[in-house]
């Protein structure tokens, strides 16, 4: 246990007893005793050094990205500076000051260099634009060095040359990258509905208030929350005592990119990455402001601002947003509002930024109940009638300090540190002969997050990388229900748990590119939990359960026989805690569990081949595999208790594209099958063994198109299909459910010359379908989907 449990340790996140108090120290005194590589100065001077470049003939655009990239530099200009200019390419060794040199001969346009790594285009010399100025690079467009790379691209993805999300989603595994340019023109209630166009992830629209949905992937069911690590701006955002991962507060509009990560070989998150970690970015720096309107069907009204201050190296940025709804349905009102406000300071020599982000976010929604299966396919806008004061409110509140610095082009020290606060009450009623429940969750946590970076170049291979990462995170958690009618409470809690987590994680990852076709990386994560529980109500106390150091081998490689065509492999182990109050070794009635216990242990590797034979075509399929042991599952009542599952087995494929025939067409789609079995789900289940898991769509489909003139007209044509699951999957001959093809169109026009406004048009669920979007139960449990809905917007971009 920590010293002091009610220490904020908002600013020293780190483990304050035994050994682990050095860890802050040693990695301090690593950084300052680290000598500088050879040359190494902060000046605004171009690097010496000789570079490698190889760089195709073709727009000068994408000939400066590439050569930007490869340079491992920041290149910031406006599109239109360079649009409809071409470039012979470059091919050989030159320093940077050389290449651009050559790249920008006899154009007429200038470059400065406002740091060692950082460089803007202009006509003018004295003319010089923020740092962080970004081009857009579109779905199917890939640069010369995206070609050598695994990861995929849905819509358009906003970057600078020097890249975050290139970094981020450098990996040998299965990644996606959505950007801000498809994001932020999305209409949603939920935020969750955002991941719906990623390939393999399938949803559940559960419609029941502040328990909007869900959404997953790699064969975890849909009444659990996502098996993901979910971070915003790199800080983790779940409840602690349910696992619920949390993204309620997060408009479209505030998003950067967002990165998704499947599999089990990303060492960088410990505790809840079960299958795959998800990093939503939010949009810092520049000079900006962008504003939003939309109003539709059901009476849908929703704005946001976004403006962003750059000047004399402080920039912020400032969010604001609301969404208020009445819903398909009868009781699914929806008002919810969201602020933010990001303020830093960055360094002269453009190494290094420190800024605080601050959030608050407060939401109160209405749920329409389940209904029986005549009842969602006849009347599917009714609410259930026994759920006719059902609903719940959230409350958000959030700061954190980030801190990055390069003490030179060899190493980079990154620290994030947090508070926050998340509240939920939520009514909820289950069928006619039960009683209405109403369901506290309160959550204090503090923590943080520290990666140190070193690297070496043309050591007798190409590149070797370390990565050391430490993380701390301190949960108290307090969870309550009583019994209620009408929202009133009917006497005393029924439930009232009182329970702490702490948890420290570090890893290291070895990451080397032997040559030009071989890059192996091997990683080592280790977490170790401690904590404490007190049933209120029984006044049984215990600790949590000893399960000592739990190790997490991990290991990855990418090959590329031929120029964008990539081979990649991963293996890795991850795991799961078990639930509230299990893993502190009671029951929930306050008796001590009888039974050993400890963390579930996931392994699984990822095999797969990304294609680029040309820049404006990509393919990636994929075969996966995991067993997991000791699985917890929530229970298919609606009480959000968990049960241990045992032992299980997933199994799957995917398929996916990017296409870009011409400039003004884009084509993308995705397929992936699943298979999800008990292979020994212990006395709990034992009827299930070697079935399917329940609540597992068997596959998942998304295909797209979008035109883009530029005249200013652009549309989009999207189609989602999603397979049937089994419910209770206790007989052969049971039903399946919540299979659906739904389509939705968009269309806009952006005015070119008098003004910067945008107007829209967006239909969802074109062709007016009925479907189930969720069933928990085959008896009571069916949630219709949206019909037909319209909605207008415009944006103005100042």
């Amino acid at each position: 246990m920590c010293c002091d449990r009610n220490l904020s340790l908002a600013l020293f996140p780190f483990p304050c007893s035994g050994a682990f108090a050095l860890i802050p120290l040693i990695l301090i005194a690593f950084t300052l005793c680290l000598p500088l590589p050879a040359g190494a100065h902060t000046s605004n001077q171009p690097s010496p050094n000789v570079i490698p470049f190889d760089i195709p003939a073709g727009s000068l655009d994408t000939c400066l990205n590439t050569m930007a990239i490869q340079a491992k530099i920041t290149l910031s200009f406006e599109p239109g500076l360079v649009a409809d200019r071409g470039s012979p390419g470059l091919k050989g060794r030159f320093t940077t000051d050389q290449a651009l040199k050559k790249l920008l001969e006899n154009t007429g346009i200038l470059y400065r260099f406002i740091s060692r790594d950082t460089v803007v285009l202009d006509t003018d010399k004295n003319s010089g634009e923020p740092r962080t100025k970004k081009k857009a690079v579109q779905s199917g467009t890939e640069t010369e060095t995206e070609r050598s790379k695994v990861y995929m691209k849905i819509g358009e993805v906003v970057v600078t040359a020097k890249s975050s999300y290139v970094e981020a989603a450098d990996m040998p595994s299965s990644v996606d990258v959505m950007g801000g340019e498809q994001l932020e023109n999305e209409n949603v209630n939920f935020s969750m509905e955002l991941m719906k166009k990623f390939p393999g992830i399938y949803s559940g629209e559960y419609n029941q208030g502040v328990i909007s949905g869900t959404f997953s992937m790699r064969g975890y069911d849909l009444n659990s929350t996502p098996p993901v690590a979910l971070l915003i701006d790199g800080i983790p955002s779940y409840y602690s005592s349910t696992k619920q991962v949390d993204m309620q507060f997060i408009f479209p509009l505030e998003i950067e990119q967002i990165d998704l990560i499947r599999g089990t070989s990303d060492p960088r998150y410990g505790l809840n990455n079960i299958s795959g970690s998800m990093n939503i970015h939010t949009k810092q720096f520049g000079n900006y402001t962008k504003v939003k309107l939309l109003t539709g069907s059901y009476n849908t009204y929703d704005g946001g601002i976004i403006t962003g201050h750059e000047k004399n190296n402080f920039a912020q940025t400032y969010f604001a947003g609301f969404r208020s709804t009445e819903g398909y349905r009868d009781n699914s009102d929806l008002k919810k509002g969201a602020l933010s406000g990001k303020w830093f300071y960055l360094t002269k020599d453009g190494r290094g930024s420190a800024g605080i982000i601050a959030r608050f976010f407060d939401m109160t929604a209405d749920a329409p109940g389940y209904l029986p299966e005549e009842a969602a396919a006849n009347d599917p806008t009714s609410s259930a009638d026994y759920s006719r004061s059902d609903g719940g409110d959230q409350q958000n509140k959030h700061i954190s300090f980030h801190f990055d610095y390069e003490f030179s082009n060899a190493l980079a020290w990154t620290v994030k540190t947090y508070a926050q606060e998340l509240e939920r009450f939520r009514w909820s009623r289950w069928s006619d002969a039960g009683s209405q429940s109403e369901d506290r969750v309160h959550d204090r946590q503090y923590g943080g997050i520290s990666t140190l970076t070193y690297q070496l170049n043309n050591i007798g291979i190409q590149s070797l990388k370390f990565d050391w990462g430490v993380d701390y995170q301190f949960n108290q958690s307090i969870t309550q229900r009583w019994t209620c009618i009408d929202r009133v409470r009917q006497g005393d809690e029924i439930r009232y748990f009182d329970n702490d987590l702490s948890y420290w994680g570090s890893y290291i990852q070895a990451d080397g590119t032997i040559n030009d076709w071989l890059r192996l990386v091997a990683a080592l994560r280790v977490d170790k939990f401690d904590g404490h529980f007190e049933n209120k109500l029984t006044g049984t106390q215990s600790d949590l359960l000893d399960m000592g150091l739990i190790w997490q081998p991990k290991f990855g490689t990418t090959i590329t026989p031929f120029k964008g065509y990539n081979i990649y492999a991963n293996w890795g182990r991850t795991f799961q805690l078990p639930g509230v109050p299990a893993r502190y070794g009671q029951g929930y009635d306050g008796s001590f569990n009888s039974y050993e216990l400890s963390e579930s242990e996931n392994e699984g590797w990822d095999v797969g081949i990304k294609a680029s034979p040309f820049d404006w075509l990509s393919m990636r399929a994929n075969l996966w595999r995991m067993v997991a042991t000791n699985e917890v599952r929530k229970m298919a009542d609606g009480s959000g208790d968990q049960i241990n599952a045992g032992e299980t087995e997933r199994n799957g494929w995917d398929l996916s594209f990017s296409v870009r025939p011409h400039p003004w067409f884009s084509l993308w789609g995705s397929y992936s099958r699943v298979e999800a079995i008990y292979t020994d789900p212990g006395p709990a289940k034992a009827d299930r063994k070697g079935k399917d898991i329940e609540l597992i769509p068997d596959y998942m489909a998304k295909l797209g198109i979008s035109f883009d003139h530029p005249s200013g007209w652009s549309s989009s044509f999207w189609m989602e299909s999603q397979g049937d699951y089994y419910v209770q999957n206790v007989s052969e001959d049971e039903r399946r459910f919540g299979d659906y093809d739904i389509f939705n169109f968009k269309t806009s026009y952006k005015f070119q010359k008098l003004t910067k406004a945008t107007v829209g048009l967006e239909v969802k669920n074109l062709f007016d379908k009925e479907y189930t979007a969720f069933v928990w139960s085959s008896d009571n449990g069916f949630q219709p989907g949206s019909g037909r809905s319209i909605y207008a917007w415009i944006s103005y971009e100042f």
